[in-house]
């Protein structure tokens, strides 16, 4: 068996030394057979606790594993993004012209808290879509990709008011810093003319801007949303720490990008050096010829901190990486995984220091912003 199912490294790797009886061929084939016995050892201990009453509950809650219904989470998103751009910091024209022609109705020309307005109207409008949804009413079962009914969250379930409730939440927000910038911007053209620009071109700027700003960023926030959403579940934590907890993550990795470019460029990469993430690879083996039993199926290299996930082994920044982004295996296709489903494959990483003491390798690592 391959070091993760097989298929991954580079093909002129393969084979594990001449076919002849020398004691270098005796030494790697005694290799080979040594890793290939580590990564079967692996194999059968997931087996083992697959098959015990913990697994199968856990086996129980990825099946249960529910998902929003994208295409009407990003609408909803861009909803409440122009909602806020037509309602704050007043009242846009527009708004109480289509009120008397649509509701017959007068609508006020300044709201006293409309954030809080847009806010608790997004929720009663988004449980009444989630609900007509639920039940495949018109139009919404003619949309796809839609998920089948069992996958979805129900609207009045914890975690479907948690989603409902931190959805609104992030599109009110969102929406408001894109008023903010539109203001600025206004700001910023008075400063420049020296006098307020027409009105045609404000609206028609500040039109392109909200429609651009949620067109970019709905997709965004849902697949946050998402991610969060499985994460939670695998945790079993509420849904609004989870999102804060990753939104965190995503801005200070944003930050530390950005602030390492910077450094980069005035010639103090080091300084920041700390705060990237650190790749090890062995120097000297990047045209070994090692059999490939120890060469992630990932990266193609050999493993230097190799971990293993449900029996199978992958070097641990590259499979961590690949959870985090997708929750789901990168070999065996339909398995949702999961961050502290990663354990250490010791005895597999003792082996590959072996076999890099024994042809001269160095331990090395790049920076690598990820």
């Amino acid at each position: 068996g391959g070091g993760g199912g097989g298929g991954g490294g580079p093909p002129a790797r393969g084979g594990g030394g001449d076919a002849g009886g020398g004691p270098e061929a005796r030494q790697e084939r005694a290799l080979e057979e040594e890793v290939e016995r580590l990564l079967l050892g692996h194999r059968r201990a997931f087996e083992e606790i697959r098959a015990g009453e913990s697994e199968r509950r856990a086996s129980m809650r990825r099946e249960a594993l529910r998902k929003p219904f994208e295409v009407l989470e990003m609408a909803y998103q861009a909803a409440l993004q122009i909602m806020m751009a037509l309602l704050v910091p007043k009242v846009h024209p527009i708004v109480p012209h289509l009120s008397r022609v649509l509701m017959r109705r007068d609508y006020p020309a300044e709201l006293a808290l409309p954030s809080l307005a847009v806010f608790v109207s997004g929720l009663h409008a988004k449980l009444a879509l989630d609900t007509a949804n639920l039940w495949g009413m018109i139009p919404f079962r003619w949309v796809q990709p839609r998920p089948l009914r069992r996958e979805l969250v129900h609207p009045l379930s914890p975690r479907g008011l948690e989603l409902n409730l931190v959805g609104s939440l992030a599109g009110v927000c969102v929406g408001r810093a894109m008023v903010l910038v539109r203001q600025g911007l206004r700001l910023s053209a008075e400063a420049l003319l020296g006098a307020e620009p027409p009105a045609l071109l404000r609206w028609v700027a500040a039109s392109a801007l909200h429609l651009t700003a949620s067109s970019i960023l709905a997709p965004l926030i849902v697949g946050g949303l998402s991610a969060s959403l499985r994460d939670a579940q695998f945790r079993g934590r509420p849904l609004l720490p989870t999102a804060l907890g990753r939104l965190w993550r995503f801005l200070s990795l944003g930050v530390v990008r950005v602030a390492h470019a910077g450094s980069e460029a005035i010639g103090a990469g080091d300084l920041l050096s700390g705060y990237i993430a650190e790749v090890p690879y062995w120097a000297g083996a990047e045209d070994a010829q090692v059999p490939e039993d120890f060469l992630c199926p990932i990266t193609g290299s050999i493993f230097v901190h190799p971990v293993s996930l449900h029996g199978m082994v992958f070097e641990e920044h590259a499979a961590r990486r690949w959870v985090e982004s997708t929750g789901r295996h990168p070999v065996l296709q339909g398995v949702w995984c999961h961050e502290a489903e990663l354990q250490p494959a010791r005895d597999v990483e003792a082996l590959c220091r072996r076999l890099a003491a024994e042809h001269g390798w160095v331990l090395r690592s790049s920076h690598c912003s990820q």
